[in-house]
């Protein structure tokens, strides 16, 4: 037996168009309670009162939480849900209270709870298939408005900005000074990052795609975990490394750091882990920036064509595998896993083995489909027109650093003194 109360709602207008009496409600109610032998310890009416006014709004509502406060019930029931609210912000004002003093809820009319890992699930799954919020809060730059997540429009200009600059020049301060000096908006360094870091800016939230707006897209968001493995950073003297962070040892797969000799103002490149624990690595090598901008100028129109003939004559072997139509499949596999979960056909432990299972093989399979695809060189011959030699010897260091991280992915040094990189498509 537990003990139960009873909230019943409806607004003038549902009551004069449905038929939906408080009456009718508390009736059904009443009876629920009593065929399933729990003690009711109070109703709540909320007459003439829309699912849209807050919980603030509702006396009656407020009365119930009190009574929730107190301990006087361990579960709270209605008809259905829109009974509750409509509002999400403000059911998860209210959800909050009811958590912190561990009170559940229960529909009678519809099979959604709280009382069980099953019903909270249904719960979600039923926002995440609306493409609904889980929770009232916002990623920054979004917002919430009839359920659904919207681009914050006062903050829209500012954060497509953001990404489009560290698209260009993969520097977290570089953009958030960009934004700053165009926009006024001030991002610590922190918040930057974990932007960055988050799916939802192309749309994936809640392990949903389409539940946000996308702000860049999901290949977009590929390329910055990439680019953010090889961060730039400001160095105490404010020397700027043409080849920052782009460069690894062929060796050992570490970063190879920027170094300067001051007497002869020359700029080179060595590997971190030799000179630091020379056991680990035996590349000695120290590289000069000068050599490597020539190598690269002088082999770089080369390098694009003869991707180009390489991937030609691989799409021509290779026949293109149905990628999509396995992924389909698995995903279908999935949708009938969740119906056994919530049918409690299934335990939940073989829910969540058998969901890794497929979802790590989705992603197996979306990468293989990925890798498959012709890259784009658009951007690179952009860059490389007729002339961008002449071009490019006029750039000031910061410049050259942008045009080399948008045409190379890494550059390669190994101990006898050779060089490998490759293209960023």
């Amino acid at each position: 037996m537990k003990r139960v109360f009873l909230y019943v709602r409806v607004s003038t207008e549902e009551q004069a168009l449905h038929g939906l009496s408080i009456e009718a409600q508390t009736s059904a109610l009443q009876k629920w309670a009593k065929d399933n032998g729990h003690k009711v310890v109070g109703v709540y009416t909320d007459a003439g009162i829309s699912a849209r006014k807050p919980a603030t709004k509702r006396p009656e509502l407020q009365r119930l939480l009190n009574d929730v406060r107190a301990g006087e019930g361990e579960l709270i029931v209605f008809t259905k849900l829109d009974r509750w609210f409509r509002n999400l912000a403000e059911y998860y004002k209210v959800q909050e209270i009811l958590e912190k003093y561990h009170v559940d809820w229960k529909t009678i009319h519809e099979d959604y709870d709280t009382t069980t890992a099953s019903g909270r699930l249904k719960i979600n799954e039923m926002k995440r298939q609306k493409l609904q919020p889980l929770t009232g809060e916002s990623p920054f730059g979004y917002k919430i408005k009839d359920k659904k997540f919207i681009k914050d429009p006062e903050k829209e200009e500012a954060v497509t900005a953001f990404f489009h600059r560290f698209l260009e020049t993969g520097s977290i301060s570089e953009a958030r000074g960009h934004v700053r000096a165009q926009f006024g908006e001030w991002w610590s360094y922190q918040k930057a990052h974990q932007m960055l870091d988050m799916p939802c800016y192309h749309g994936h939230y809640f392990g949903v795609d389409g539940m946000t707006p996308p702000y860049i897209t999901k290949e977009q968001y590929q390329k910055i975990q990439s680019m953010r493995r090889r961060i730039v950073r400001k160095t105490a003297q404010n020397r700027v490394y043409i080849f920052s962070g782009l460069i690894s040892c062929g060796e050992c797969g570490a970063r190879m750091g920027g170094r300067v000799n001051t007497k002869q103002e020359t700029y080179f490149y060595n590997c971190h882990s030799h000179y630091l624990h020379a056991t680990d690595c035996q590349n000695s090598v120290n590289m000069t920036e000068k050599k490597i901008e020539k190598l690269l100028i002088d082999t770089i129109e080369e390098k694009m064509k003869q991707w180009k003939v390489h991937l030609e004559e691989v799409s021509t072997l290779q026949k293109q595998r149905d990628f999509q139509k396995e992924i389909i499949a698995l995903r279908s596999k999935l949708r009938k896993l969740k119906d056994l979960y919530l049918n409690d056909l299934i335990d939940l432990n073989e829910y969540r083995r058998d969901k890794e299972s497929y979802e790590a093989k989705i992603a197996e399979l979306s990468a293989q489909s990925k890798a498959q695809e012709q890259p784009n060189f658009e951007r690179i011959e952009s860059l490389l027109h007729y002339g961008w030699e002449t071009a490019y010897n006029g750039l000031k260091k910061e410049k050259k650093r942008v045009f080399w991280r948008i045409l190379i992915k890494e550059i390669r040094i190994y101990p006898d003194r050779h060089v490998e990189y490759d293209l960023n498509v």
